[in-house]
């Protein structure tokens, strides 16, 4: 997605729809991302350009503990601000390219760790009986 200034200071708003199935290729956890609707409010303000991002995307992301594939919606806003001062986000450059950028914000809104419904009931290691010395401390200990 790569986008002139030129292009982008006669708009004020940008709606597109992005495919990022190739970027997922290095991110272990998703298994499969559909095409991101992506929405841009754009605001011009002397050399800098503030960008109000709004993306959904509905992506497939392994299960923590399973690694059972469990569907996922993904919204979320913010803002962006391009330009060469100590504020800004990211440099302002002429052509601007979005694509590593939106990929990015999607990388670190998804969530860390998602389950399965099955894998609640998923248990790793066996429980472990207690000593037989000490076997009869939660009859006495009330819970």
């Amino acid at each position: 997605m790569k986008f002139s200034l030129h292009e982008l200071k006669d708009k004020t708003s940008l709606e597109l729809t992005y495919d990022f199935t190739k970027q997922i290729d290095d991110i272990v956890d998703i298994l499969a991302i559909e095409p991101a609707h992506i929405f841009c409010d754009l605001n011009f303000v002397l050399d800098e350009l503030l960008m109000k991002l709004t993306v959904d995307v509905k992506m497939e992301l392994a299960c923590s503990k399973t690694l059972k594939p469990v569907t996922y919606q993904l919204g979320f806003s913010d803002e962006i601000v391009f330009g060469s001062s100590n504020d800004a986000d990211y440099p302002l450059t002429n052509p601007l390219e979005l694509t590593d950028i939106i990929f990015g914000y999607i990388v670190s809104e998804k969530p860390y760790t998602i389950y399965h419904p099955d894998a609640k009931d998923t248990l790793f290691e066996k429980e472990k009986s207690p000593h037989p010395a000490f076997a009869d401390l939660d009859k006495i200990v009330k819970k």
